[in-house]
C-alpha cells in the first residue's frame, strides 16, 4: 500500500475548506443564511436593482367612527343674529335703496263720490285711482265700472312711445267690491327698463266690455297720460 502524500500547501487548503463546510452547517442549523463566498456575486445580486424608499400610507378617519355628526349645524340665540349672518349688508343693495321713483299726472281723478258717480253715467268706465309704489317702478290703479251685467272684463290699453305701438292689460276684479250698483277693478304694471331720471311717460286709456256693449273712458280724449321718473 502506497502512502499518501500531502504537500503542506494543499493540506492547508483542505483544512480550510473544511472549516468552512463546518460554519456553513452551523448557521444553517441555526437558521441564519451564511454569507456567499467574498469575490463571487449570484445572479439575483447582479440582476436586482435597488428596491426604492417606502412611501408613507395616508391614514383617513371618518367624524362617525368616533360618533360626531357628518353636518354641523350652527345655531343662533336670536333672529338678527341669523339674519345678519344669511343676509349679510351688500352695497349695491343699499344703494339701491336710496332710490325713489316718483310719478306726476297730466290729469285728475275724482275727487269725490259724487264726482265719480257723475263719471259713471257719462262713460260707464272711470279710473278711480292710480299710483306707484313706493320704491319701485310699479304703477298700481283701480278702475269703477257700472254693474250692468254679471259677465264682463275690463282692458287697460297702454303706451310707451306715444301710440306708435300699444298693448293691452287685463284688470283684475277685487272680491267684496260691489255695492250692487258698481264694480272696482285693479291692475299693477312694472316698467321695464325703469324709467331715467329725466322720465318716462305712460299713456293709457280704460275699456270695459259687456254683453250690452264696450265702453271707453279716455280722459275727455286726452287720455291718461303720467310721467314716471327716477330721483336720487
Amino acid at each position: 500500500m502506497e502512502a499518501l502524500c500531502v504537500q503542506p500547501w494543499e493540506k492547508d487548503l483542505v483544512i480550510r475548506e473544511g472549516e468552512q463546510v463546518r460554519k456553513r452547517r452551523g448557521l444553517q442549523e441555526a437558521g441564519v443564511e451564511p454569507p456567499s463566498p467574498t469575490g463571487s456575486a449570484t445572479d439575483e445580486d447582479t440582476d436586482s436593482e435597488p428596491e426604492p424608499p417606502p412611501v408613507p400610507r395616508r391614514k383617513v378617519s371618518f367624524a362617525d367612527a368616533f360618533g360626531l355628526n357628518l353636518v354641523s349645524v350652527k345655531e343662533f340665540d336670536n333672529a338678527e343674529a341669523a339674519e345678519s349672518y344669511e343676509n349679510p349688508p351688500a352695497g349695491r343693495e343699499v344703494a339701491l335703496s336710496l332710490e325713489e321713483f316718483s310719478i306726476s299726472c297730466l290729469f285728475t281723478v275724482p275727487s269725490s263720490p259724487e264726482e265719480l258717480d257723475h263719471r259713471l253715467r257719462e262713460h260707464m268706465v272711470e279710473l278711480e285711482s292710480i299710483e306707484l309704489l313706493p320704491g319701485t317702478p310699479t304703477v298700481r290703479g283701480t278702475v269703477r265700472v257700472v254693474n250692468l251685467c254679471y259677465t264682463k272684463s275690463v282692458h287697460i290699453r297702454m303706451s310707451l312711445d306715444r301710440w306708435a305701438t300699444h298693448f293691452d292689460l287685463l284688470a283684475d276684479y277685487v272680491p267684496g267690491s260691489s255695492d250692487m250698483r258698481t264694480d272696482r277693478f285693479t291692475f299693477t304694471y312694472t316698467l321695464v327698463p325703469p324709467p331715467q331720471v329725466e322720465g318716462t311717460r305712460v299713456e293709457l286709456c280704460l275699456r270695459y266690455e259687456t254683453p250690452l256693449g264696450t265702453f271707453w273712458a279716455n280722459n275727455k280724449g286726452m287720455n291718461y297720460v303720467l310721467l314716471c321718473y327716477r330721483k336720487v
